[in-house]
């Protein structure tokens, strides 16, 4: 499972004693970067700032309306990316994901596959065999490591609200059920407080409505070139300025608009791929039928940022 900040997207992880554990104040590990073909080493102290947002968010949880309870993050993640980044991640599932710094950063170091893992070396010798055995894919081969030009996209932030505009009236939009994926990884619910300020582009939205006593529920999947080109676009040199992502809904649901803008631009989504499926408001989801699907020659095909 892909994902940043997704902490079973590896099978690389920490099981860290069980019961109650200190706040994380800092990182030391050694890694080889397949991307780059180079072996990192951070030996990072966190500065107090991140400290104090890492004790903050253990300590206050957020309310989840789809749990209706609140809930503490249980998950710490560090994500690994190109050019020795570092980006730290608290997470509770597909619920929420926060990132909660973005600028750490390890440095080279000349280590040999040996002096790295004796196991390794008795199998490739080298690190570049290493990085080259299975390892190639389309990503690597077409792109390498070039963090500023995927990564560094991903994590910009922009001053927008989401606005979803039904054309019959009537509709309810469902509270609790509206996911947004980040393309910084970051998720979040948009009924639950403590809504990021400053989002990322979005990657994907989930949300559900009930029309008619009918429940609907749809998935827009952004295509990730459209996305990047419309907030450039729109936002130009100046992120902070107000700005809204429209999602419009036609009256019998089967026909979508997709806006993003701000006072003086407005940029039309024509690449996003949509499915939607219906049900009666108590049916079990397996009783749901696919009413509208645009992009029905990728079958079940899941549509993923390329650098996650």
């Amino acid at each position: 499972m892909a994902g940043l900040g997704n902490v079973t997207a590896t099978p690389f992880s920490v099981n860290p004693p069980q019961g109650e554990v200190g706040i994380p104040k800092g990182i030391d590990m050694v890694w080889v970067s397949i991307a780059d073909k180079k072996i990192y080493r951070a030996n990072i102290k966190f500065s107090q700032q991140i400290q104090n947002k890492l004790l903050k968010a253990f300590r206050e949880g957020f309310y989840s309306h789809w749990r209706e309870s609140n809930m503490d993050f249980n998950e710490f993640d560090v994500t690994i990316l190109p050019g020795g980044h570092l980006w730290l991640y608290l997470g509770i599932g597909n619920l929420r994901r926060v990132l909660i710094c973005d600028t750490l950063k390890g440095e080279e170091i000349h280590m040999t596959l040996k002096e790295f893992s004796e196991d390794f070396y008795n199998a490739y010798q080298t690190v570049d065999s290493l990085c080259a055995d299975g390892y190639d894919t389309p990503y690597i081969i077409e792109h390498g490591s070039e963090y500023d030009k995927i990564w560094g996209i991903y994590a910009q932030r922009f001053n927008y609200q989401f606005d979803i505009q039904f054309e019959n009236k009537q509709t309810e939009l469902r509270k609790g059920n509206f996911i947004i994926n980040f393309a910084n990884g970051e998720i979040l619910n948009h009924d639950d407080p403590g809504y990021f300020e400053q989002p990322s582009r979005p990657n994907k939205i989930e949300f559900q409505w009930i029309a008619d006593d009918m429940l609907y529920t749809g998935h827009f999947y952004f295509d990730e070139a459209e996305v990047k080109k419309a907030f450039m676009d729109v936002y130009g040199n100046n992120p902070t300025q107000p700005g809204k992502l429209i999602i419009q809904v036609s009256k019998y649901n089967n026909r979508f608009n997709i806006y993003l803008e701000t006072a003086n631009k407005k940029y039309k989504f024509e690449k996003t791929k949509i499915h939607v499926f219906k049900q009666r408001v108590h049916d079990s989801d397996d009783k749901a039928v696919v009413i509208y699907d645009n992009h029905p020659q990728d079958g079940n095909d899941i549509f993923n940022f390329i650098g996650e």
